[in-house]
């Protein structure tokens, strides 16, 4: 449950927008930690840039072997 206000993707075209490309990138799901930061949509749309950059696209490793390898670090600590 998030805690922090937010807003709905009915309240501004540019979270609906948003919210449609992460449904893309996390198989039909929104994360919590990205809807906590919809209030600031310009911070949010460099972070999924990112995010794709780095986990969704093939450069070197495919992108199950790029979550195994987040699973594993995230277990360590």
């Amino acid at each position: 449950m998030i805690h922090v206000k937010t807003l709905a993707p009915d309240d501004d075209p540019q979270v609906a927008q948003v919210n449609e490309e992460m449904k893309e990138m996390f198989g039909g799901m929104v994360p919590h930690v990205f809807t906590a930061m919809n209030l600031r949509v310009d911070l949010l749309q460099s972070l999924l840039k990112y995010v794709k950059q780095l986990m969704i696209e093939d450069h070197g490793l495919d992108r199950f072997t790029k979550e195994l390898l987040a699973a594993y670090v995230s277990k360590m600590r």
